[in-house]
């Protein structure tokens, strides 16, 4: 159910070209507003939202905010930007995207879904068990799925709200959920924090408002013990090995994974999850234990029809017996894991990947030297700033020579610094074989090279596997 709050108004959107902002869009028209709004760039999302009837505006202007009543903003829109300074100045509201949101959801029965990493692949498969059981579930995720008309939002008629909630810019405190589920906690968005000490506080404080009758899903393992300290509402933990929901006879394969799953230790049968990795099941089985206490009879074996979120783990193709799969990983964590579920295919993996702006490649520098272990090669792109300003000693060239100076002896794991896409698909070209993975890793941009190295592989003359050769163990 979606609050009419907005109805008869004329709300902007900056950023609108956005996974997070785009998705308001279909649930602000549900309810009656009118819906305009910018972005830096044209893109294929623009002309899905202009066939909505959403007047999108390429560039920034002042002009924009002709007849508007509210101005939402992208947390990648500067406080200074022009046109936020100009709907100040006349007094409009303006809210963040996370703001939105959660007015949005007022009167409704909430899951929220917040964490380091996981939260749009967990969100989504609770959210298609939600509406695979008749709840038709208003639901909000922070990326594209086919099943939501290509983008990150469903206009149910229910009265539970699914959203993934974003924790980067402490928007999702506002939430106050009936179920929260946290995927994880790591070392991220540190620098609106201040600590991972503060991070851990501000999940800490959102999770005390769930009312008594409420519940939280927790990782068994990772968090502080003082994040669910003093709860007022139930906990429930999931783990693959153990937990109060957990799996058994797991069986991780290169298309995805199966499971039993149990719950206070009755098995709910066997689940399939139809994205490889182990961190994909658990993803699952945090989704699955969040689905039962809205939905008790919610069919579980839905989950083997829940599509993938575009650019989770997205295979492309296997031209010339070379797979090329897209990620949206990121993090260093996020990176480890994709490679992982990437070597469950066989064959070598050779990563391309876009670091995402310069602060994270600052703050994981270390991390990133490590988290490349298991791939057999790794190619780096240039910096995807996202409007942020270099950072000394943190471009990719840096990145690329510590890697170098990490696996150095281990002459066939090649590490190379490409300084544009023409460049790293020359180097994939020469180092690829059939039989392996070429894996497309980054949140910019970087998922343009995927459909043009399908046409390389396709054109370029077969050949000979070279075998497996060893990586570094972990």
């Amino acid at each position: 159910m979606i609050t009419t709050r907005f109805r008869g108004l004329h709300v902007h959107l900056l950023g609108i070209g956005g996974a997070g902002v785009s998705a308001l869009v279909p649930l602000l028209q549900r309810v009656g507003a009118t819906v305009s709004g910018c972005d830096a760039h044209d893109a294929p999302m623009l002309d899905r939202l202009r066939s909505r009837g959403v007047d999108c505006a390429v560039g920034h202007s002042t002009s924009h905010l002709a007849g508007v009543d509210v101005v939402v903003h992208s947390a990648a829109v500067p406080v200074d930007h022009p046109e936020l300074t100009m709907a100040r100045s006349r007094g409009l509201p303006v809210l963040t995207r996370g703001e939105c949101l959660v007015r949005l959801m007022e009167g409704s029965r909430t899951l929220a879904v917040s964490g380091s990493h996981g939260k749009t692949s967990t969100t989504w498969m609770a959210a298609h068990l939600l509406t695979e059981s008749g709840l038709d579930p208003v639901v909000m995720v922070g990326g594209a799925v086919q099943a939501l008309d290509g983008g990150g939002a469903r206009a149910g008629t229910g009265n539970v709200f699914v959203a993934e909630t974003d924790e980067s810019d402490g928007s999702f405190a506002g939430v106050e959920p009936e179920i929260a589920i946290v995927t994880n906690l790591d070392h991220e968005h540190l620098r609106h924090y201040g600590s991972f000490t503060a991070l851990e506080d501000a999940f800490h404080a959102w999770l005390m408002r769930i009312p008594a009758d409420g519940a939280v899903i927790v990782p068994t393992t990772g968090l502080a013990p003082r994040i669910t300290a003093g709860l007022r509402c139930r906990v429930l933990r999931v783990g693959l090995d153990a937990g109060d929901w957990h799996a058994a006879k797991l069986e991780l394969g290169p298309d995805g994974s199966r499971m039993h799953v149990i719950a206070g230790g009755t098995d709910l049968g066997e689940v399939q999850v139809a994205i490889p990795g182990a961190h994909m099941a658990h993803n699952a089985l945090m989704a699955c234990a969040a689905a039962r206490l809205l939905a008790p009879a919610c069919d579980l074996a839905a989950l083997a029809a829940c599509e993938r979120v575009r650019r989770r783990f997205t295979v492309h193709g296997q031209p010339a017996g070379i797979r090329v799969v897209e990620d949206y990983g990121h993090h260093p964590t996020e990176v480890r894991a994709t490679i992982a579920a990437a070597r469950l295919g066989g064959g070598r993996v050779h990563v391309v990947f876009q670091p995402h702006r310069y602060t994270r490649t600052a703050d994981c520098f270390d991390a990133f030297t490590q988290a490349f272990d298991q791939a057999h090669g790794v190619a780096i792109l240039p910096v995807y700033a996202a409007s942020e300003t270099p950072i000394p000693g943190v471009d990719a060239a840096d990145l690329a020579a510590a890697l170098r100076a990490r696996r150095a002896g281990l002459g066939e794991q090649t590490v190379a610094f490409c300084a544009d896409p023409a460049a790293a698909i020359a180097h994939l070209g020469a180092v690829a074989a059939p039989g392996d993975t070429v894996l497309v890793l980054g949140a910019g941009d970087v998922g343009r090279l995927a459909p043009r190295l399908l046409e390389h592989f396709t054109l370029a003359p077969a050949r000979e596997s070279p075998g497996l050769v060893p990586v570094v163990k972990a």
